[in-house]
């Protein structure tokens, strides 16, 4: 075999299996990169979720989400794992819940007993939850933020209201 031949066959091996992107699911359209930042007054609202609500109900099931880090940063990614968004016009929900921690670690051990686990989830059932966006934010029909995904436009930035802490109803 001369070395031409073997370039060319090492080439072609080489591309093969670095394949040409990522493979998307039947139907699902092209993706873009695309990130947006969740501010409240200015200052970034880390661990967020981020859900885009497409305008467009054949596009329902290609909804992009994602959740923002410190800098209140989510890069969204469509149906789990495939990173980006495609093209379209989108309503944005936003929500943040959390629950107070737990004053004790989990029981855990062989010589736990079914009663020490059974006060760790008593205290669980009584910690507080709350949420840290308006109502409004977390409702695909009230929010106010959109966004128009575009293949030039790769960052957004959208303000999720004031900052807040309220304590979540408990249900019984």
């Amino acid at each position: 075999m001369n070395r031409t031949l073997l370039s060319v066959l090492v080439v072609l091996v080489l591309v093969s299996m670095t394949g040409c992107g990522e493979r998307l699911p039947p139907g699902m359209p092209k993706l873009y990169p695309v990130s947006i930042t969740i501010v409240q007054e200015g200052t970034p609202l880390a661990g967020a979720v981020v859900q885009l609500i497409p305008e467009d109900p054949a596009k329902i099931q290609w909804g992009p989400g994602g959740r923002t880090d410190e800098s209140g940063v989510a890069a969204l990614r469509t149906n789990g794992p495939y990173k980006g968004a495609p093209l379209g016009k989108y309503k944005v929900v936003v929500t943040k819940s959390e629950v107070e921690p737990h004053p004790n670690p989990v029981p855990s051990g062989p010589g736990v007993t079914r009663e020490q686990l059974a006060r760790h989830m008593d205290i669980m059932r009584r910690l507080k939850a709350y949420n840290y966006v308006e109502t409004q934010y977390g409702s695909a029909t009230d929010t106010p933020l959109q966004v128009e995904i575009t293949a030039k436009v790769k960052t957004y930035t959208l303000d999720a209201g004031k900052p807040i802490k309220k304590e979540v109803p408990r249900v019984r």
